[in-house]
């Protein structure tokens, strides 16, 4: 539940500082427009280092247990490990943080370009943190295609803007909270270390990584919104399953989903606490209607998936 928490926390902090910065701006869509909020911006350099720390701190707890050594660099190990499903991870979580600071920067009424580029260059500081971490790891190492993904994922939202037909595809990522079975990752970390050890992040049998496509956008834009259901997204889903097992005879499986995503930020156009939650849990991919397509179809896998 520690680590439930800390993710809660984390996303209680961006909304509850997005609200309060913006509270000096209220009525103005052109915050570039306005003196820059120097008590904002010193707040976002006091909040930064917080919620680095708490992200840290479960890190250090959950994955760098281990003693540490010299810095080097992977060694390989990084390509095989759950069947680069982590790299999708590294990418989603930038893109987050990326956007994150970027909105904060924007309320503390910090130029567009300068809000834009200091997000992703915050998100990848914050990442690149992790991974001269992971660089002192003995069985890991500092991971170039790890930080690849963070500076693609990071810089994803500054294409966005400079592009805005990308602002149609959306990454995202969802969990299976349905604690009703045990995965085998989860036997597998019982049995051969302790049920402590068990890591979340480190569950990809559980994870599914999103690529979402606005298609609403791309061919009605200028139809109706209420004629149509605008709000849902297509959507293209990858994860994995046996990645770590107990049993020598299941095989490691790659999955591919293809079904329906719901927009949050469709709801709300104005830039106010509705807006902001709703863009930051719109990270997350609802349960919505879906099948599986890999590694065999399932045309009766449950109609809503995770």
């Amino acid at each position: 539940m520690q680590k439930n928490k800390i993710i809660f926390l984390l996303f209680l902090v961006i909304i509850r500082s997005l609200n309060l910065f913006s509270q000096e701006t209220v009525g103005s869509d052109s915050l570039s427009n306005d003196k820059i909020n120097i008590p904002g911006v010193v707040a976002v350099g006091s909040i930064t280092p917080l919620a680095l720390a708490g992200v840290y701190v479960y890190m250090n707890n959950a994955w760098w247990n281990e003693k540490s050594t010299g810095f080097h660099f992977d060694d390989g190990k990084d390509l095989i490990y759950a069947k680069n499903l982590d790299k999708l991870g590294h990418y989603t979580a930038s893109l987050m943080v990326s956007n994150a600071f970027s909105d904060i920067l924007r309320v503390a009424n910090v130029p567009e370009n300068w809000a834009l580029f200091g997000g992703a260059t915050l998100s990848v500081l914050n990442a690149t943190v992790i991974e001269i971490k992971d660089g002192y790891a003995p069985y890991w190492g500092f991971s170039i295609y790890d930080e690849l993904a963070n500076v693609l994922g990071a810089f994803y939202p500054v294409l966005q803007a400079k592009v805005p037909f990308f602002k149609n595809i959306n990454f995202k990522w969802s969990f299976d909270l349905d604690y009703s079975y045990e995965t085998e990752y989860y036997k597998y970390k019982v049995a051969t270390e302790h049920e402590e050890a068990y890591s979340f992040i480190d569950d990809y049998d559980r994870q599914y990584f999103w690529m979402t496509v606005d298609w609403a956008n791309i061919f009605c834009k200028n139809k109706p919104k209420n004629k149509f259901p605008y709000c849902i997204d297509f959507a293209i889903g990858a994860s994995a399953n046996n990645l770590k097992t107990l049993d020598p005879d299941k095989k490691i499986c790659q999955e591919l989903y293809v079904g329906f995503d719901l927009n949050l930020t469709k709801l709300f156009q104005r830039k106010n606490w509705g807006y902001y939650v709703c863009k930051y849990l719109n990270f997350y991919h609802l349960p919505m209607p879906g099948m599986q397509i890999a590694p065999k179809p399932k045309v009766s896998y449950p109609l809503l998936m995770y």
